[in-house]
């Protein structure tokens, strides 16, 4: 009898694995935004400017759309425990190193957390399609939800913690020792489980590029990412220059992000639920529509208003696009070729929101054109969102 087999394969208890899946998603979201609050104390560290500092933050954007499309192989050589459990080895390991007072290391550091985090994305849409098929509202209802909150912590726990440490690492490497934590839950249990017999097909994602229904997904994740990176740069600014007094403007941000939890939790249960789901996208970008237009129009009449509105639509379409990605395939390989490819494709359409959002602004001198972009990019969403709505499967080529 091998090592292995001495371990028990039965199933894992539903309260263990919904524990273990939990410490994933939060280490999806809070390493990424532990850093901007301290971005400052960094630079001035390292004595760099905010353009190499920017990579601390971009460069994990472009590791999503770049390094993403490799993770279905991974998982497909190794399975889909092991492969979670590299994921977060490389989000730890990324961690600690970005805890290093040293800027070649720190991108290093960068590089592999951004290749975990990219991973991960991939990989969590097929867990549950694999493991919990049967209650997918709810455990991607649970995923945008923890993420959520692994965010709003990051964020929010960032500063204090440097303030009672001392140092901008502190935050940094609290995030990676939970990472170690994660990573160590997860080798026990890849360990605990055998591969699956259908984890060693081909999961290229070029055999989804003749499916209209993959590449429809595709258009959707990026257009909401793109619209969610750019609004999560530029909202205070672009309020603040309305009218909006400072602290509400920065306000606005916090309650965008907060508003986004409880809709997202609430679309995936919905979606679940519903065969055709073109009127419930449909009614997210309009919530989204009328938050750009108070924004536009009326920013200080209201901007709790327009950032709940903003809120909920955004985080109501992040959840829709990845329970789609469970619901729109057949199996759980087909479900890690298309998050590979939806969030490829997607992060690297979001990758430039930002950039060309406020170049508009630098041209024009004020924010209309750009907001005028951002309504046409959401009128592309909002097609696109209504197509995949249609229930159709995506078609993978033989292969």
């Amino acid at each position: 009898m091998s090592a292995r087999s001495a371990f028990p394969t039965a199933p894992l208890p539903a309260w263990l694995w919904l524990v273990a899946f939990a410490l994933a998603a939060i280490n999806l979201r809070a390493p990424i935004v532990v850093v901007g609050p301290v971005l400052e104390s960094i630079m001035q560290t390292l004595a760099i400017g905010a353009g190499v500092a920017s990579l601390f933050t971009t460069g994990m954007i472009l590791c999503f759309g770049v390094l993403s499309p490799l993770a279905p192989g991974v998982a497909a050589r190794i399975g889909l425990d092991r492969a979670i459990a590299l994921a977060l080895a490389a989000i730890t390991l990324g961690g600690l190193l970005r805890g290093i007072e040293n800027l070649p290391v720190m991108l290093v550091g960068t590089l592999f957390a951004g290749l975990g985090i990219a991973f991960g994305n991939v990989f969590m849409p097929s867990l549950v399609k694999r493991d919990r098929p049967e209650r997918i509202g709810q455990t991607m209802g649970l995923y945008t939800v923890v993420m959520g909150i692994g965010a709003t912590l990051g964020a929010g726990t960032a500063v204090p913690l440097m303030n009672l440490s001392g140092h901008w690492s502190v935050p940094i490497l609290m995030w990676a020792g939970v990472g170690l934590v994660t990573a160590v839950l997860w080798i026990w249990l890849a360990w605990r489980r055998p591969r699956r017999a259908d984890e060693g097909q081909s999961t290229r994602i070029t055999r989804l590029f003749k499916s209209r229904t993959a590449w429809t997904l595709t258009l959707f994740m990026g257009m909401q990412s793109l619209g969610f990176y750019t609004l999560q740069t530029w909202v205070p600014a672009v309020a603040s220059a309305a009218g909006v007094p400072s602290a509400a403007a920065g306000g606005m941000l916090s309650i965008i992000n907060l508003t986004s939890i409880p809709a997202s939790y609430v679309i995936a249960r919905l979606a679940a639920r519903l065969h055709h789901h073109s009127l419930l996208v449909l009614g997210l970008c309009l919530l989204i529509a009328l938050g750009l237009t108070g924004l536009w129009l009326a920013p200080t009449a209201s901007p709790t208003l327009w950032a709940i509105l903003l809120g909920a639509g955004q985080g109501g379409c992040f959840s829709f696009a990845l329970t789609m990605i469970v619901m729109r395939t057949r199996r759980a390989d087909h479900a890690a070729m298309l998050s590979g490819m939806a969030q490829s494709l997607g992060y690297l359409m979001a990758a430039g929101g930002p950039l060309v959002f406020g170049a508009l602004h630098g041209i024009t001198g004020d924010w209309r054109l750009s907001l005028w972009l951002l309504m046409g990019l959401l009128s592309v969403q909002t097609v696109a969102g209504v197509m995949i709505g249609r229930p159709k499967l995506v078609t993978v080529r033989e292969g």
